[in-house]
């Protein structure tokens, strides 16, 4: 039992942090504006339709919703799936399928009751526009932190029976 109160809180933390950090930025910038932080970071504001970097950005709308509902319905059974098969020592593994369930419920907040998912988080290299990452928010970040954890603890954590 303890798995899935790990489980929870940190997809918690990471969907209030998620929401409350985008809320902000929908409400203190103008659509395109920007701030810079850091010579090589910027807050922006922008929406992206579709999923990671913009990917299916231009599929209609009356295809595009469906599309990522099967796939957020999808996701979520796989992960509860991982997370049940876990054990309660795989303290890693929960921790990471925790915030990648935590990056798919915040985006697919946004992404169904705005049709978009806001990004906003805007690193490149020290302007130069064609060295620039795709921005994005901190659900995606927990997604691709809880992923890279994943692939950590099965190449590198050792199992015992």
């Amino acid at each position: 039992m303890k798995k899935y109160k790990i489980a929870f809180w940190v997809s918690f933390v990471v969907v209030i942090a998620d929401q409350l950090s985008k809320w902000f930025v929908r409400s203190s910038l103008e659509l395109f504006e920007r701030v810079s932080v850091l010579p090589f970071l910027d807050i922006t504001h922008l929406r992206n339709r579709g999923a990671a970097f913009g990917i299916l950005n231009e599929l209609p709308e009356n295809i595009r919703l469906p599309f990522f509902a099967i796939v957020f319905v999808l996701a979520i059974v796989v992960i509860l799936l991982f997370l049940r098969k876990a054990y309660e020592r795989d303290t890693l593994l929960v921790f990471s399928l925790s915030l990648i369930l935590g990056g798919a419920v915040g985006n697919s907040i946004d992404r169904f009751r705005l049709g978009y998912v806001t990004d906003f988080i805007d690193f490149h290299w020290f302007g130069h526009p064609d060295y620039h990452w795709p921005p994005f928010n901190i659900a995606d970040s927990a997604i691709t932190v809880g992923v890279v954890l994943i692939l950590f603890d099965a190449f590198f954590t050792r199992r015992g029976g």
